[in-house]
């Protein structure tokens, strides 16, 4: 794919993840449109606009020239209307539910953590590109529905199908991050070599003191190394996920493609939702399972 395009594709998915976080702050708050930091952010935004300061610098320079050549009572009246269009344009701008959500996206944008090019294993970033190309065919397919009700029926699929994406970016990055962690490369090494050399010195042990002290650093060295073995088995069996995920989304797709006017009860569609919404659930659990060991292992 050329780097252009696939550039296209990543900011178009990017934007598509940036939508289902605004759909979710939203769907968490009945009151969104009254969030305090939106609301200063608009505040600041309109009072600082470049229409407010035509407002207040046209009203003064109008007043101004009216007052020289009209006399006072001729700058009164543009004085008066500039100090009325001036906070009324602000509040209008603060007030505007579209300026409300335009505020949300650029609040929440900074969540949007989707960048293939940070993946530094290439077989890794392969998977994620694949898992694009998918959610690209799956969500041109949608789009390209003839009719209104099928497209109304699909918006929760392709919501999914980002969450599904993002999960896949997710797991992804969390294998990398490991890959890259010589810290926990070289534990992993060393610490079966220490487990048997202490082994071996407390066996050789007379000191009753000493050995009890060999022994708890024993069981704190097998301790250590279960987590970094168990570190590992997440990452094979993360490896495997990404594997298996990827294929499901190419069966999503084929579904998908399958599913027409016919399936008036939307039952195809919604067996479809439910199985991403599974393969979901499995990403995001996997994901928190490794970071949960991971901050074991450090």
């Amino acid at each position: 794919m050329p780097s252009d395009i696939r550039k296209d594709l990543e900011k178009r998915a990017q934007e598509a993840i940036l939508k289902n976080i605004v759909e979710n702050y939203k769907q968490q708050r009945a009151d969104w449109n009254k969030d305090p930091n939106i609301i200063k952010q608009l505040r600041e935004r309109y009072t600082f606009h470049p229409i407010t300061a035509t407002l207040i610098g046209g009203t003064l320079v109008v007043s101004t020239a009216l007052g020289i050549f009209g006399g006072l009572l001729a700058a009164i009246p543009a004085a008066i209307l500039g100090i009325i269009l001036t906070p009324l344009f602000i509040y209008r701008g603060i007030t505007n539910e579209a300026n409300h959500a335009k505020a949300v996206e650029e609040m929440l944008r900074p969540r949007v953590q989707f960048n293939p090019d940070l993946i530094q294993d290439r077989t890794l970033r392969a998977k994620v590109d694949e898992a694009l190309k998918y959610w690209e065919l799956i969500e041109n397919t949608v789009s390209k529905s003839s009719q209104a009700s099928m497209r109304d029926r699909f918006e929760r699929t392709t919501r999914e199908v980002t969450h599904w994406l993002q999960a896949v970016y997710d797991l992804a990055a969390r294998v990398d991050k490991f890959q890259l962690n010589q810290v926990v490369k070289q534990d992993l090494q060393r610490v079966p070599t220490d487990i048997r050399n202490l082994e071996q010195k407390l066996a050789r042990e007379d000191s009753p003191e000493v050995k009890q002290q060999l022994q708890r650093t024993i069981a704190d060295k097998k301790r250590q190394l279960q987590t970094l073995q168990s570190l590992e088995d997440n990452m094979e069996k993360a490896s495997y996920q990404l594997d298996s995920t990827i294929s499901a989304l190419g069966t999503i797709y084929s579904q998908l493609l399958l599913v027409g006017s016919k399936d008036e009860g939307g039952s195809r569609v919604n067996r479809l939702q439910d199985e991403i919404s599974d393969q979901v659930q499995r990403l995001e659990d996997l994901s928190e399972a490794m970071d949960e060991v991971y901050q074991s292992a450090r």
